[in-house]
């Protein structure tokens, strides 16, 4: 399968908080890699279906407020019972946001 993505994707391991905006339904996970448009994250409890659109807080541990930004699903899958992983591409390229999260990548 040929990859198609823009931009380089990191490997990342950070707690991530969303809200789902459609329902209000609040939602915890990881977030497991991430670029410039989009990431990748690790959400228990519940599946998020595309296109739900979401408000999320990425915890970077640089004691600073916490990245937010909003995205959409565009694609999710269980990876075993109660656990899926979610690809979501941003709404707005963040390159602020993402020069943060990039110094704390692989540690």
């Amino acid at each position: 399968m040929e990859d198609r993505r823009l931009f380089e994707r990191f490997n990342v391991n950070f707690p991530v908080k969303f809200v789902v905006l459609d329902s209000n339904k609040e939602g915890t996970g990881r977030v497991i890699d991430i670029s410039a448009s989009g990431g990748g994250l690790i959400v228990t409890a519940e599946q998020l279906h595309p296109p739900a659109a979401l408000e999320i807080w990425l915890q970077i541990p640089d004691n600073k407020e916490p990245f937010h930004t909003t995205g959409k699903v565009v694609w999710s899958s269980m990876i075993e019972p109660e656990t899926y992983r979610v690809g979501v591409q941003f709404d707005q390229l963040d390159l602020m946001g993402l020069s943060r999260v990039l110094k704390y990548k692989d540690k």
